[in-house]
């Protein structure tokens, strides 16, 4: 997608997707920081990994999985319990969706400098 298509679906409120989880649809809006952190927190415990192919891969906590999703449809956790009672593919998927908003390479960069604050914050001096 060209830079004027991203901005002009962003002015218009164009530029969202729509998941469906457990027979349930949601929105999900290009994310802001904010959600990107929030998502972040949960999906910085993932063994690291080489590629985002990896990443998606190694998913297999399903609370993780839900917490993050729910981050990136709300802002919050407060679709964790609904999104849980999805499938594992559906919520995974959910997932691919919201990361295919942003760059897979900055997600990843994100996810790796959540989890070096979260082990510098960790140990004792």
């Amino acid at each position: 997608m060209n830079a004027a298509k991203i901005v002009n679906s962003s002015i218009i409120g164009a530029d969202f997707k729509t998941i469906v989880i457990n027979n349930k649809s949601y929105v999900i809006s290009p994310p802001t920081i904010h959600k990107i952190a929030g998502a972040g927190c949960y999906l910085a415990e993932l063994p690291e990994c080489n590629t985002f192919h990896d990443v998606l891969s190694s998913l297999k906590d399903m609370d993780n999985v839900a917490h993050a999703l729910s981050w990136f449809v709300k802002g919050d956790d407060s679709l964790f319990e609904e999104l849980r009672k999805g499938t594992f593919d559906e919520t995974v998927q959910g997932l691919e969706v919201a990361l295919s908003l942003i760059s897979a390479e900055n997600f990843y960069k994100l996810s790796v400098l959540a989890k070096n604050v979260q082990n510098l914050t960790a140990k004792q001096k």
